[in-house]
């Protein structure tokens, strides 16, 4: 069970949820509100370009910031949260609880390498994932003693790599139609385009996250899709984390297609 002593309470920023953490794990931050701001624009529309109900699967979902930020931003959507470790996974379902949305929002304690039969019987609009941002064997890791071991997951390819969350994703997502999302370290960018190329993952959207003007791009969002259909890769404008005006708009305003 979850210590409710080491936990924290945060306000998401839209739609009054709330998100509880823990205190000395991994914690949710910039990338996985951007992560939910890019995925959720992929959402299904009508003719007149209202966002429609839209079925999710978040790969790694820690203690759910990014999913809730998905179900804040699409009252209609619904969406499955894997997460491999059993105290993150308990944090994620009390904010599941703590939201109100158990009727939309399912968590499933469960490696991403080896499904449940629920989730292996669906397949999915939208599949979304922040990866460890780290590869273990190629990194310096962080001393064990100094971190816990939900930090050092989140960090480092503990549970799966960049390639199995590739794999993961392309095994749910509906084929040709469904989109899979991921936000990576921008000197990654090569790996996750060759293992795509691999996978018969055609990009389709690539975002890159830049600290401020001037500055290299530190992450990369990028979308793709399953299939042979070799669209064009769409290059949007650069992101700048020192946009106020553009960030608070991310965190807080009405939801928005962030492709316009």
């Amino acid at each position: 069970m979850t210590d409710p002593d080491n936990l924290t309470l945060d306000n998401i920023g839209r739609r009054d949820f709330i998100l509880y953490q823990q205190k000395d794990g991994f914690r949710f931050g910039t990338d996985s509100v951007l992560l939910a701001w890019f995925a959720a624009s992929f959402a299904r529309k009508d003719k007149g370009g209202a966002y429609r109900s839209t079925s999710f699967l978040e790969l790694g979902s820690g203690c759910g910031g990014a999913a809730m930020c998905v179900a804040a931003r699409l009252p209609d959507c619904t969406i499955d949260c894997c997460e491999i470790m059993d105290v993150p996974c308990d944090v994620l379902r009390l904010n599941i609880s703590a939201n109100g949305v158990e009727d939309r929002v399912r968590a499933f304690n469960c490696d991403i390498r080896s499904f449940p039969g629920e989730i292996k019987q669906r397949q999915y609009d939208v599949v979304f994932s922040n990866p460890p941002f780290f590869n273990a064997q190629n990194n310096v890791r962080t001393d064990p003693a100094k971190s816990s071991g939900e930090k050092l997951a989140g960090r480092f390819e503990e549970n799966g790599g960049l390639e199995d969350f590739l794999r993961a994703s392309k095994s749910r997502v509906i084929p040709s139609t469904g989109h899979i999302i991921m936000v990576m370290k921008a000197d990654r960018l090569t790996e996750v385009m060759s293992l795509m190329d691999n996978m018969n993952i055609s990009p389709t959207r690539l975002l890159p996250v830049h600290p401020k003007q001037g500055r290299e791009a530190s992450s990369i969002l990028i979308a793709g899709r399953v299939g042979n259909n070799r669209s064009k890769i769409r290059i949007l404008p650069p992101l700048f984390l020192d946009d106020a005006d553009r960030m608070n708009g991310i965190y807080e305003g009405e939801h928005k297609d962030c492709f316009i």
